[in-house]
């Protein structure tokens, strides 16, 4: 604004300077230079007022579903109606703000002169798991004499997901060999034509072996069979996100817990396990057990925005939320901290046959004596249990052999 206000006065005040010279002097050269200011007085005023008046600015990002440690590419167009030099263009680039104290905002000088449109493009290296948003972009111009500087908020908004990553587990071990529970499938789990109970449309994802090829041909488009209610492996995934569960421990204590759900998650994926995940941060999420790739994301967009700001105690959580899941589906647990509250849940839930798998995860050397105390007795009530270790993130097998 300082900028802004001085410019004018010294314009004016050159203008009027040349007028009195040559009012008093006369002459061609002092009236070639009184005119000489007019045009540049005109030049101003153009610059001043059309400067962001037909300027137009877009953002793109090359993909807005990353991995964590991923690069995003961001592409800033800078297009107006007018070919006129108008002078430069400083564009500052806001920063999310869980990176604010990582990078420094992007900032980026541009010269137009005749070009209609500029782009340039930057890159945000590394980016943890996490929802991201790049907010507003601040443009800020001014002539090429330095006289004039003005400031534009330019509203985009875009938003990022970065996804957990997540080991290829080979081998986990499901307590007593498998879940169970009743589910209805489309995809065929036998050869035995007698679970075929009729064909619906295809949809988009169903595997070719599905096809009913007979139904297909009498020109109605692709028809998948459909089978009986088959048994199934269930699994429902407990995150544990409140706040008090994580205080003076290690901060990627909780990244290692969202990997390990992650990596469980791709496993049941991959063996065609259903599967859900509930947790309580600010809101409830409940997402039930099921099977396909939309599913697939949904989960992993729940894993890339959690962080361990809930409230609530994870065992509250557990005790309610145990209760809406079906008879037959095996609860998962991951936690750091398995508690007195916790420990009398979860062995009231196995005393009523509900199938239960701990992971605790820790960064001490070794497990606390009552860790190991609350561990057995979980064990003995036939809850399953592992303890993973923060630095130990190669999960091949998990549970035994």
């Amino acid at each position: 604004m300082r900028q802004q206000r001085w410019g004018k006065v010294k314009v004016i005040g050159l203008v009027l300077l040349t007028y009195v010279f040559a009012k008093f002097q006369g002459g061609f050269a002092s009236w070639f230079l009184f005119y000489s200011s007019l045009v540049f007085l005109a030049y101003e005023l153009l610059t001043y007022f059309l400067l962001f008046s037909s300027l137009e600015v877009v953002r793109e990002i090359d993909r807005n579903r990353l991995q964590d440690g991923d690069d995003v590419i961001v592409t800033i167009r800078l297009r107006r109606r007018f070919w006129f030099p108008f002078g430069w263009n400083m564009v500052l680039e806001p920063l999310p703000d869980r990176l604010a104290g990582v990078y420094e905002p992007h900032r980026q000088l541009v010269f137009p002169w005749f070009k209609r449109e500029v782009e340039f493009r930057y890159v945000i290296p590394n980016l943890p798991r996490g929802y991201y948003r790049l907010g507003d972009c601040v443009v800020i111009g001014g002539d090429f004499f330095g006289f004039i500087e003005r400031r534009k908020v330019f509203t985009l908004s875009h938003e990022l997901l970065v996804y957990p990553t997540y080991q290829t587990i080979e081998h986990w071990a499901l307590g007593d060999g498998s879940f169970s529970g009743n589910v209805h499938v489309s995809h065929r789990r036998s050869d035995d034509v007698a679970a075929v109970r009729g064909v619906r449309e295809y949809h988009r994802g169903d595997r070719l072996s599905q096809i009913h090829w007979r139904a297909s041909a009498r020109g109605t488009g692709l028809k998948t069979k459909e089978f009986e209610h088959q048994a199934m492996n269930q699994a429902v995934f407990f995150l544990d996100v409140e706040k008090a569960s994580y205080q003076k421990l290690p901060e990627n204590l909780f990244e290692t817990a969202v990997k390990l759900t992650a990596s469980l998650i791709a496993y049941a994926n991959r063996n065609l396990y259903h599967y859900g995940l509930v947790y309580k941060q600010n809101e409830r999420i409940s997402i039930p057990p099921a099977i396909s790739h939309t599913h697939f994301l949904h989960v992993f967009d729940q894993l890339a925005r959690v962080m361990p700001k809930g409230e609530d105690s994870f065992s509250r959580v557990v005790g309610r939320e145990a209760l809406e899941q079906p008879q037959g589906v095996t609860l998962i647990m991951v936690t750091p901290c398995v508690e007195k509250e916790l420990l009398v849940r979860l062995l009231a839930l196995s005393q009523k046959g509900r199938r239960i798998q701990l992971f605790l995860i820790h960064a001490e050397t070794s497990l606390s004596p009552e860790q190991r105390k609350a561990l057995q007795l979980l064990t003995a009530s036939k809850v399953s249990c592992t303890a993973i270790h923060i630095d130990n993130d190669e999960w091949k097998r998990i549970g035994g052999a």
